[in-house]
């Protein structure tokens, strides 16, 4: 192929409606406890992966990049297990196992989509006598009945006793099964605490406390304990998973507010998992507006998290509720978070509160975030933290026009020294020269898993850029596409020239046909001969350079530029 150059620089007029980071994690809680935002109480397999896709679109089609499926709710998970029964809210009967492999095909279908999953888990609370009573049937005992040893009675629920070590150990190998067997990209603890003051633990503080530490220091040393060993096992396991928790809104009261306190209040002390290095991110569950100081909360969790990822955990459901708050108040949060240094994003709580088209507000929202908030995708943010990759870019870029559309080529790069895999490249316009990552404007495709696209435009003056990205989101640098124009096959004997509007050709052997092109490769003519010399009339065409192609009589054809 002869690759050419054109000059022709398209100038884009950037215009910023609202300020969007290039990467931000834009994630959703996709709820499985008693079906709320999936299955619904719909057990019909194939309706229930219609109904899920369904869902998926619908957060796509704004632009979120993060699921968080609830696996597991009270003592049932959504996947294969041997430890805990199938999820009667899925299988909607507590006797069944599971009929499909649900976690694959939940994480199949959010990697299709370029979206990350990641595993919703509730280790310590189990649920009441009346929901354990519905697996009575079921194959894989629920845990009150296998380890009733572990469980605490505390207002009318069951829960894990984080004080004993062999509570530990189950959720340990309970987890280990999750984690070797699903490509989730990341898990997210959810009700990692004690569920109160006055939970009955005396049996087990008085005999596993051999530091005679203080009661509310010794249960968050349990919980850390248990998040540190799961840690260990997880990274072990899968290197690259995300290990994240959803603790209360609240680390420590600031002054001027008397909030239930994680640290506190449940002795949840999130923030030292992120400063021991045993977690990678956390969403805080900051579900109330600046009566309750959501704004210095974050400075609290950003000035405690050791530079960490910390997600805005957001209540959409409060428009809809009692509270009856504006659509504004959930925007405005976005900006906040977006103005405070520090923040890696938001997310929703829950997935219907953001797509149920049935809701005036709701869906008020959805258009908010789809036409505005989160006009444009969004990469996951990097953790800088797990060490910086810096991935090579794509090679043998190529552009060609061809019949209204452009086809973009590019061959995978040479992983980097770290052997970090190449996740999807990015395409973006430039000027043949300069290529400017920051703009959403220029982004053609933000996330392609092929190393072919195909872009339509009427536009024929369009110069292309592709870069890569790894699989822990960094961006490699463009490569800019080289112009293919018509194929040059083997020279035979010919004059050409042009004069005074005329494209004069001629050659010992017949002339067949001329075809002329634009310099980016756009066929504008085709003029068939059987004669030794043409003159062809180019006056329709505007200045600029051209190339022509002469097919001879004995298959052989050339090609030369000419300016008019």
């Amino acid at each position: 192929m002869k690759r050419f150059l054109f000059s022709v620089i398209t100038v884009f007029t950037v215009i910023t409606l609202l300020a969007q980071p290039k990467h931000e994690i834009r994630a959703v809680w996709l709820t499985t406890n008693s079906g709320s935002d999936w299955p619904k109480s719909i057990y019909d397999v194939s309706k229930q992966k219609e109904n899920l896709c369904e869902i998926l679109d619908l957060l796509c089609e704004a632009n979120f990049n993060t699921i968080i499926f609830q696996a597991q709710v009270k003592g049932d998970v959504a996947w294969a297990s041997t430890i805990q029964p199938a999820m009667r809210a899925i299988t909607g009967d507590g006797s069944k196992s599971l009929s499909y492999d649900v976690s694959e095909f939940v994480i199949e279908e959010c990697h299709k989509r370029n979206l990350e999953c990641h595993a919703w888990i509730v280790p310590y609370r189990v649920g009441s006598q009346s929901e354990a009573n519905k697996y009575a049937s079921n194959a894989v005992k629920h845990v009150t009945v296998q380890h009733p040893e572990l469980c605490v009675l505390y207002n009318s629920a069951y829960y894990l006793d984080p004080g004993i070590p062999a509570t530990r150990e189950y959720l340990l190998d309970l987890y280990k099964e999750l984690i070797s067997n699903y490509d989730f990209d990341g898990v997210n603890f959810d009700y990692t605490r004690y569920p109160g003051s006055d939970f009955d633990d005396a049996a087990s503080y008085s005999t596993y406390n051999p530091d005679a530490l203080p009661k509310d220091d010794w249960r968050r040393q349990n919980i850390n304990t248990f998040i540190a060993e799961f840690y260990e096992m997880a990274k072990s396991i899968n290197p690259n998973i995300k290990v994240g928790a959803a603790p209360i809104g609240t680390y420590k009261n600031v002054p001027g507010y008397g909030n239930m306190t994680a640290y506190g209040s449940v002795y949840q002390d999130a923030c030292q998992w992120m400063q021991s290095g045993n977690h990678d991110l956390l969403i805080p569950q900051m579900y109330w507006n600046e009566t309750y100081g959501f704004s210095p909360n974050m400075t609290t969790w950003v000035n405690n998290c050791d530079g960490r990822q910390i997600v805005v955990g957001l209540a959409p459901y409060k428009m809809t509720d009692s509270n009856n708050w504006d659509v504004s108040v959930i925007t405005d949060q976005i900006e906040k978070v977006r103005a405070k240094g520090g923040m890696s994003g938001v997310c929703f709580f829950r997935t219907d509160h953001v797509i149920d088209q049935t809701s005036d507000k709701v869906s008020e929202l959805y258009d908010e975030l789809q036409t505005n908030y989160f006009k444009y995708p969004a990469h996951i943010v990097p953790m800088d933290y797990n060490g910086i990759t810096e991935p090579n870019s794509p090679i043998n870029v190529s552009q060609e026009y061809v019949g209204g559309e452009y086809i973009i080529k590019w061959e995978e790069p040479e992983l980097d020294t770290e052997n970090t895999l190449i996740k999807y490249y990015s395409i973006y316009l430039s000027d043949g020269i300069n290529v400017d990552l920051n703009d959403h404007q220029q982004v053609v495709a933000y996330k392609v898993n092929d190393t072919e696209y195909r872009y339509a435009s009427t536009d024929q003056s369009l110069r292309f850029a592709v870069t890569a990205f790894d699989q822990n989101y960094y961006e490699s640098e463009a490569t800019i596409a080289e112009i293919s124009s018509v194929e040059e096959l083997e020279y035979g004997t010919y004059d050409l020239f042009f004069h005074s509007g005329q494209l004069n050709v001629s050659s010992p052997l017949q002339i067949n046909s001329v075809e002329i092109y634009a310099i980016y490769g756009s066929k504008l003519m085709f003029v068939p001969s059987s004669q030794n010399s043409m003159s062809i009339d180019c006056n329709s065409l505007s200045q600029g350079v051209y190339v022509a192609k002469l097919n001879l009589s004995n298959g052989v054809s050339f090609v030369e530029k000419f300016i008019k």
